[in-house]
């Protein structure tokens, strides 16, 4: 009988783990993919633009355009088909950036001398940087009250 109560006791433990094989249980795998940055921009610095002393009467979207300076290294880049953007608030006209002190007033931001929209994208190559600059805008028969005036952006460099 001890023959017997063995390979019976075996099998008994054996369908028993059968048992719990049979049981489902829910399994979650996380974790982060990291890509290359394609392009350091000004080096991780942020981008000045000092305007200066601005006579009001002035403003008539070419008085006062300033070149933006910043550096662009995108040598990490896996192509050299990028694109960027000025992200920010609009001004009266969407495609200005807002100046917060002035509801009449905005900025237009260009890019190798053309209007480049706030928060809309533009294609570049990283062979050649793109000239950035800033000029004022007035809303059309208005008048700017004299004082401080800032505005801030946000440039963001992507792959195309």
């Amino acid at each position: 009988m001890t023959v017997v109560r063995t390979p019976l006791l075996a099998m008994m433990l054996g369908c028993a783990s059968m048992t719990y094989a049979t049981e489902q249980q829910v399994v979650t795998i996380n974790g982060v993919v990291y890509a290359a940055i394609p392009c350091v921009i000004n080096k991780n610095a942020p981008i000045s633009g000092p305007f200066g002393d601005v006579q009001t009467a002035g403003i008539d979207g070419t008085y006062k355009t300033i070149t933006l300076e910043y550096a662009l290294d995108c040598s990490r880049s896996a192509t050299n088909e990028l694109r960027m953007q000025v992200r920010g608030d609009p001004a009266f006209d969407p495609s200005l950036l807002m100046v917060r002190e002035h509801d009449n007033l905005g900025i237009a931001i260009k890019k190798d001398g053309a209007r480049l929209a706030v928060n809309t994208w533009a294609d570049f190559d990283t062979r050649n940087q793109p000239v950035l600059q800033a000029v004022l805008i007035k809303r059309e028969n208005s008048e700017i009250k004299a004082g401080t005036f800032n505005a801030s952006a946000t440039l963001v460099v992507d792959y195309r």
